[in-house]
């Protein structure tokens, strides 16, 4: 007849998850949510931003708070289309960075945010192109395009007055 071995490891229960594999259900639907569109409610609180503060540039009522929303939204634009998302929109955006430009190199002399009638125009374009962009770039994009812009700005690549 065989002896059994002693036992000499002590024993660890097992950890007990307390929401069994809901875990893992949760990050497969995040990435499934990342690869959606924006819902209609979110593009249209993202627009509602931009477009008052485009409001506010052109009554005169701006900012730097209101100049500065617009333009993260057409430096936002500007990165979905470096990822081919209305990539063939780009010059518009180009032309509206531009204006924007021209408008705080004005706000320093005189101390407030006023577009001129080409930026206003060019504003206006590519903020509907950013519009379209919204409502076609899935979550993921439009958050590695905000990250693309706050990198940029951290790294000091920035438009700059020429000297």
């Amino acid at each position: 007849m065989a002896t059994k071995k002693p036992r000499n490891k002590k024993y660890h229960p097992r950890p007990v998850c307390n929401v069994g594999g809901l875990a893992l259900v949760a990050l497969a639907d995040i990435r499934g949510q990342q690869a959606k569109p924006l819902r209609e409610d979110q593009t249209t609180d993202l627009g509602l931003a931009y477009w008052l503060s485009m409001q506010n540039l052109l009554t005169g009522d701006a900012n730097e708070e209101a100049w500065s929303c617009v333009v993260c939204s057409l430096n936002i634009g500007m990165a979905l289309c470096e990822v081919g998302i209305g990539a063939d929109a780009e010059p518009w955006l180009v032309k509206a960075l531009d204006g924007a430009f021209r408008a705080k190199i004005r706000s320093a002399r005189t101390g407030n945010f006023r577009l001129d009638g080409e930026g206003i125009t060019a504003i206006t374009d590519a903020l509907h192109v950013h519009d379209e962009q919204m409502k076609v770039a899935t979550r993921a994009e439009v958050t590695q395009a905000m990250n693309t812009v706050r990198q940029r700005i951290d790294e000091g690549n920035v438009y700059r007055e020429a000297a």
